[in-house]
């Protein structure tokens, strides 16, 4: 086995070791864990708000039920242990499946060098959440379809139930009908293996309704199309930041070569939605880096070999002994060392014995909600990452409470407010001061504040 059919095992385990070694702590890893167990101790899926005071009882999916139990499931088996190696070991199968790609169109050290760059802005998604699945699913997904592409067309056999599986593990499932989509259209296009394609394409959606806790495929669509701006993942890139500068040069790359050298019908099917679905928000960037990967890596071996027509980068066997005994042992010392419970210090510790000990309608930070519906189940909270459940009336009057507009007063009225936690600085906490409410418990984070009695 040479060392560049090494490559995708050596990528993966370096991308285990990394994401292994990255803390917890994800606001919305405690919800889905919280939704996971609730599904497991009452048999059925979670289907209604049964977690906060504002929505409490209301219809909801938000199609993960099954990211939510393998989750919660790998916290059984491991604790936040468990959590972390479900985590790594997710990056490392995206991390294998991605250079497997970039090996068909390019020498290993372009295809890895540019599946480095790629993995390293897709850091941004490394999060405890089902989202995890699809960044797994995603160069998974497109391994095969290029496989079965180049020949290989019994291949796509294994695509409608990869999407029925996907479909049930996270909402990012409209990204893999995407990708088949867009295989098939140019197969079509170019007369070569469209009935294949047609039928794995038309299999594969059929096979996404088959979900009895689907978030529904237009509804999947329509958070990548409107995503809520307010929240920085859905914001647009920002190129003053380290992500955005490496998705704004991915996406300069790309159209360099695309006007140095061209490209294939299937180049600008896949990549010009990819670079659009990235532009539109920070969370959707590593998708178009991930597909843009071959690509770049083919452009710019074929540049480097223009230049350095006879550039060898053989390896020595002894040196890729070398790097698997390294990555071996990299791999253990991470395992070893990993910082496994999740990092707590940005959530209101200080306020959860008081919180378990008293009662009443709670006001609380956004960021706060999945926290303690993980950590304080014995309330009920206002508002949570699970956003779409409290939008528009619940996230308007948060803001009206919270940040001291008009209404503020009338609105903690309405909600009968009991008790705020929120951060110290918040102009509600000056007010509610002023009125008299008394300090519960205060740190430099949070602050706890009851409501007098009348």
């Amino acid at each position: 086995m040479t060392a560049w059919r090494l490559a995708p095992l050596y990528v993966a385990a370096a991308a285990f070791a990394i994401a292994v070694s990255l803390p917890g702590g994800d606001p919305d890893t405690y919800w889905h864990l919280a939704s996971g167990k609730w599904m497991v101790e009452h048999g059925q899926l979670l289907r209604a708000d049964v977690f906060s005071s504002t929505v409490s009882g209301a219809p909801y999916s938000v199609g993960e039920w099954l990211g939510e139990l393998i989750i919660y499931g790998a916290y059984v088996l491991g604790g936040w242990a468990g959590i972390a190696l479900l985590r790594a070991t997710l990056i490392a199968v995206g991390a294998f499946f991605i250079t497997r790609v970039a090996l068909r169109a390019a020498p290993a050290p372009f295809a890895v060098a540019v599946t480095a760059i790629a993995l390293a802005l897709s850091e941004i998604t490394w999060t405890d959440r089902p989202q995890l699945f699809t960044f797994a699913l995603f160069p998974l997904l497109l391994e095969l379809l290029v496989a079965a592409r180049s020949g290989r067309a019994r291949l796509l056999l294994v695509v409608p139930p990869l999407i029925l599986l996907w479909t049930n593990l996270h909402g990012g499932y409209a990204l893999g009908l995407a990708l088949v989509a867009i295989f098939a259209a140019e197969a079509i296009l170019t007369r070569r293996n469209a009935l294949p394609f047609a039928a794995a394409a038309v299999l594969a959606l059929a096979a996404s309704f088959i979900d009895p806790g689907s978030l529904g495929l237009g509804a999947a669509a329509a958070h990548a199309t409107s995503p809520p701006r307010f929240i920085v993942e859905e914001a647009p890139p920002d190129v003053l930041r380290p992500a955005g500068f490496v998705f704004a040069l991915f996406g300069l790359a790309t159209l360099a070569l695309a006007l140095a050298r061209g490209g294939t019908l299937l180049d600008a099917l896949l990549l010009v939605p990819l670079f659009w679905l990235g532009l539109s928000a920070q969370r959707h960037m590593p998708y178009f880096a991930l597909a843009a990967t071959p690509y770049l890596a083919a452009g710019l071996s074929e540049l480097w070999w223009r230049w350095r027509p006879r550039s060898r980068f053989a390896l020595p066997r002894p040196a890729i002994v070398g790097v698997g005994a390294g990555l071996v042992a990299m791999v253990a010392a991470s395992v070893a060392t990993a910082p496994f419970a999740p990092i707590e210090t940005q959530y209101p510790t200080a306020a959860r014995a008081k919180l378990a000990e008293t009662s009443g309608n709670l006001l609380n930070e956004y960021d706060w909600g999945g926290y303690l519906i993980w950590r304080v189940p014995e309330r009920a909270v206002f508002i949570d990452g699970r956003l779409f459940l409290f939008l528009p009336d619940v996230l308007t009057d948060y803001e009206e409470m919270v940040f001291l507009r008009p209404r503020w007063h009338d609105e903690l009225d309405r909600h009968a407010i009991a008790q705020v936690l929120l951060r110290p600085d918040r102009p509600l906490v000056a007010a509610l001061r002023d009125l008299g409410w008394t300090v519960v418990s205060e740190d430099a984070t949070a602050l706890l504040l009851q409501r007098p009695l009348r």
